[in-house]
């Protein structure tokens, strides 16, 4: 009886022992990795709502991001996160923005190429770093990833002020025409043709159609009254000279 107790534990410490050299294995495993993040940056030039698309590709079989897409808004910063990585290596990604369709906006069509470089840690682990270059300037490296668009719409021209409506000028009043004295408007003046009644004390002759003729005999008896005179004192003084 105790050999057949015995027989059992022996058994059952074997799976026992094999899972204590297997676990701390096991977690240097899980340990033997590490998690990266890809910081993008979105610069504006100008003010507009519009959120600017960036999105990264790479090989098939390269650790990627949960996210390959992302919206970000001018002047604001996203991040491609959870690259995770199991060994060492430099692993390649392209990076750019998609051009939107906003009138007036440049977008920036930089490509960027990045690489994130995984090696060993110090502690055991893993660690990276981040190199990225932009395709108009291969030579440049840098460990960060930037667009920079700029919003021009055209300003606006101010309109001109109105101008005042000058107040119209009074006309000056017509001059009368000079006077001209026309025919005497006989049609209606029953009185034409007639002689005035005369007044009564006035003395004055009346204005009669034969006054015309009466004024030439008056004035051609004061002629030869005058010349009777005349004649009067020439006779005189030829006589005086006779004596």
């Amino acid at each position: 009886m105790k050999r057949a107790i015995q027989k059992p534990c022996g058994l059952l410490v074997l799976p026992v022992l094999l899972a204590a050299l297997l676990a701390p294995a096991t977690a240097r495993a899980a340990d033997y990795s590490c998690t990266a993040e890809l910081p993008v940056e979105v610069a504006l030039n100008g003010e507009t709502d519009e959120a600017f698309t960036v999105t990264i590709t790479a090989e098939e079989g390269t650790p990627m991001p949960e996210e390959t897409e992302l919206a970000i808004a001018g002047d604001e910063t996203g991040s491609f996160t959870g690259f995770t990585f199991t060994e060492p290596g430099d692993y390649t990604y392209t990076v750019l923005q998609q051009a939107g369709e906003t009138e007036y906006m440049t977008y920036d069509d930089a490509v960027y190429t990045v690489v994130i470089q995984v090696t060993n840690a110090e502690d055991g682990g893993l660690t990276y770093q981040i190199f990225a270059n932009r395709d108009d300037n291969p030579t440049e490296k840098t460990g960060a990833v930037r667009f920079l668009n700029t919003y021009a719409p055209p300003t606006p021209t101010a309109s001109p002020a109105p101008t005042a409506t000058p107040a119209p000028t009074a006309e000056p009043a017509p001059e009368p025409p000079p006077y001209a004295p026309g025919p005497p408007d006989i049609a209606g003046d029953e009185s034409w043709g007639k002689a005035p009644t005369p007044t009564p004390g006035s003395g004055l002759i009346p204005q009669t159609s034969d006054a015309m003729p009466v004024m030439v005999l008056v004035i051609v008896a004061i002629v030869a009254a005058a010349a009777v005179v005349v004649l009067a004192v020439l006779r005189k003084r030829n006589g005086q000279n006779h004596e």
